[in-house]
């Protein structure tokens, strides 16, 4: 059923009381309700439709439930590794190899790439670890908060294995389903890896900032104070060796990765390329294989250094698999907006709205913008790659069908757009929970991090148009870009960034 631009307001709603509210489940829920509303056209029949069709639908899809038993074990994983203090080690044993106030905010940025695996846990973790270092070689807690906050997302959204991960592939699944196509949804994602220019750049402009000395703006001003000395915590607990935290990660990546392998390369010719590899490889259940021997390695080296018994290292599972309720019920609810938006048909119409109104090349700026608008607003990339991702994906799709120019990566283009968007608007946004965590792991006063942050992240946001989606949508060859964007960054370093004014003698 075709409902015109009526089929846009489920979307238009989440946005609108994700803003008013601050709260992203109800927001989504009472999409999806509306969405069902609107379909049979009364009230109480809308809302048991949304939640026996769409909802109850959402989580009986077989690839989203190995997306969401995904997402709890990279939980429990974390959970394990974290009780058993395995992973303060880890950024510990980096830690005493500060020697100067550069060695610090290189090794903040080090740890934080580090911690790939989860954002809430990199941003505690490293936080925390380094805090007390930035305060012996003046290093401005600001500037900490800035580190934290420029890895710990897009680290994660990038990692082929993360908490993002699942819900990232999730989303894209759903933006396939929608354009009619039956690619691999983590092929799709790992091959548009390169067109997801915000996060690379900013992850690679936090190593230049650390490595030069030079900053600009508030950040600059803020470099030239020393925050008041925080006392050290005291970390009570169990502190197992570092290879206890890092061996379940090396794992997870592993084993993930050869799963892609084995069943890839068990429906390919011999000497085909990675990308049909990939293509073929059963990636639902090679980041579920992966994750789940992780946890059984973490549980077991626990275990075996007696850091952990079996109780103490079950609760830590449990604990982990906790804090990634929320991120699960988002995703659920992410899912049934956009079954419910397809049934409206809200794709098709704005496939057919803009597919003549938008140029192809300038789709992934569009859309990277549009993006990053609705992040900064409702502080969630996961909200906006929710809504997002089920639209754009069959909008490109359509375009490269309509148009023989259009660069074949089209639809790699918007999806990155899309992911990478959402992580920029987040990095901006004062009311983001990895802007929120940043700054309390890093004991920053909020509006401070916010205040020294933005114009980096501003400054990173506008390279990766100018430089990335741009010249991509274009034509031209995504790691082109990103060096440009490379050189582009050490310019701006270079000739409006300044070496930190001299701090005053700690009291």
């Amino acid at each position: 059923m075709d409902h015109g631009v009526l089929s846009l307001a489920p979307a238009i709603i989440a946005i609108v009381l994700a803003v008013a509210t601050r709260n992203v489940i109800v927001s989504l829920f009472s999409a999806v309700a509306v969405a069902g509303v609107i379909h049979l056209g009364t009230f109480l029949g809308g809302v048991q439709h949304a939640l026996g069709k769409h909802i109850v639908g959402a989580i009986a899809d077989a690839d989203h439930a190995k997306t969401l038993l995904f997402t709890v074990l990279i939980g429990g994983m974390v959970g394990v590794v974290a009780a058993s203090g395995g992973t303060r080690s880890l950024v510990d044993a980096l830690a005493k190899r500060a020697r100067s106030a550069r060695s610090v905010q290189v090794l903040a940025w080090l740890s934080g790439l580090l911690v790939f695996f989860d954002d809430y846990a990199n941003c505690m973790i490293v936080g925390s670890a380094m805090g007390p270092l930035c305060d012996r070689y003046k290093v401005s807690r600001a500037k900490l908060a800035y580190i934290v906050d420029s890895t710990a997302a897009p680290v994660a959204s990038l990692a082929l294995v993360s908490t993002w991960v699942g819900f990232e592939v999730g989303v894209i699944s759903e933006g396939l389903k929608n354009a009619g196509q039956t690619l691999e949804p983590y092929s799709f994602f790992v091959e548009g890896w390169g067109y997801r220019f915000y996060p690379i750049i900013a992850m690679l402009f936090v190593g230049m900032v650390a490595l030069s000395g030079r900053d600009f703006g508030p950040m600059w001003h803020d470099e030239g104070t020393v925050a008041p000395a925080l006392p050290e915590a005291e970390h009570a607990g169990p502190k197992a060796p570092w290879w206890v935290a890092l061996g379940p990660i090396v794992t997870l990546v592993a084993v993930t990765l050869f799963e892609l392998w084995r069943t890839g390369s068990a429906k390919v010719p011999a000497g085909a390329p990675l990308f049909e590899l990939l293509g073929n490889a059963a990636g639902y259940d090679a980041i579920l294989y992966g994750a789940f021997t992780s946890v059984v390695l973490a549980i077991t080296l626990s275990l075996f250094t007696r850091s952990l018994n079996l109780e103490e290292a079950t609760k830590g599972m449990l604990k982990g698999m906790t804090l990634m309720f929320e991120a699960l019920v988002i995703l659920i609810l992410a899912w049934a907006l956009s079954a419910a938006m397809k049934e409206l048909g809200a794709p098709a119409y704005l496939v057919a709205t803009l597919s003549d109104s938008i140029a192809p090349w300038m789709l992934p700026t569009v859309v990277f913008l549009v993006g990053a608008g609705i992040s900064f607003a409702v502080g969630s990339s996961y909200t906006t790659m929710g809504i997002m991702m089920p639209m754009v994906v069959p909008l490109a799709f359509t375009m490269l069908a309509n148009d023989a120019a259009a660069d074949p990566a089209l639809p790699l283009m918007a999806s990155g757009s899309v992911l990478a968007g959402a992580c920029f608007g987040d990095h901006c946004s004062p009311i983001s929970d990895t802007t929120i965590l940043s700054s309390i792991g890093s004991g920053c006063e909020l509006l401070a991090h916010v205040r020294t942050q933005l114009p980096y992240a501003l400054a990173v946001g506008v390279i990766s148009v100018l430089c990335g989606t741009l010249p991509a949508g274009l034509g031209v060859n995504p790691w082109v870009c990103l060096a440009l964007s490379v050189v582009a960054s050490g310019a701006l370093l270079r000739f409006v960034g300044k070496p930190a004014p001299a701090a005053p003698a700690a009291p």
